[in-house]
């Protein structure tokens, strides 16, 4: 997944002048075709840090300046984003890229392989363990150091 920084251009799709689709897809500099291998399945617009806009990658061409511009129709697989906070490192003032880049099977709705224990239901990703009890109460453990962050997604209905 490459997030891409929309705090300049956003206000214009929120004027009216400019589409969500220019914006997110737009022309970015520095992206190599290496990261389009590897994370251009889905290009995700963040927009003070939280998510608004994302789109399947279906193509890209390169244009003046080495700038990439991608391809491709509005996503129903990452639509779940949308309206939650920025998945990668928030952008502050001075930070100079405007593209940011995530494995995305980390962002996915499914289910991982999960068994059942005294505790409740339990998955293990990565050295992270997951347990929902009964009651649906989630309990996370992992070690030291590493990040985790919550993001909530529809009411639960």
């Amino acid at each position: 997944m490459i997030l891409v920084n929309l705090n300049r251009s956003w206000p214009q799709v929120l004027a009216g002048s400019r589409t969500a689709a220019d914006v997110t897809l737009g022309a970015w500099a520095k992206v190599s075709d290496a990261a389009v291998e590897e994370y251009g399945d889905a290009i995700v617009g963040v927009y003070k840090n939280e998510v608004v806009s994302a789109y399947d990658v279906s193509g890209y061409t390169r244009g003046e300046g080495d700038r990439v511009t991608f391809t491709g129709p509005e996503s129903t697989r990452w639509r779940h984003l949308v309206g939650t906070p920025n998945p990668g490192r928030p952008w502050t003032r001075g930070m100079a890229r405007p593209v940011q880049y995530l494995d995305t099977d980390a962002y996915e709705l499914g289910d991982a392989t999960v068994e059942e224990t005294v505790e409740g239901r339990r998955a293990v990703v990565d050295g992270i363990t997951l347990t929902v009890d009964a009651t649906g109460a989630a309990t996370v453990l992992l070690r030291a150091g590493r990040q985790l962050t919550v993001l909530t997604i529809g009411t639960g209905d």
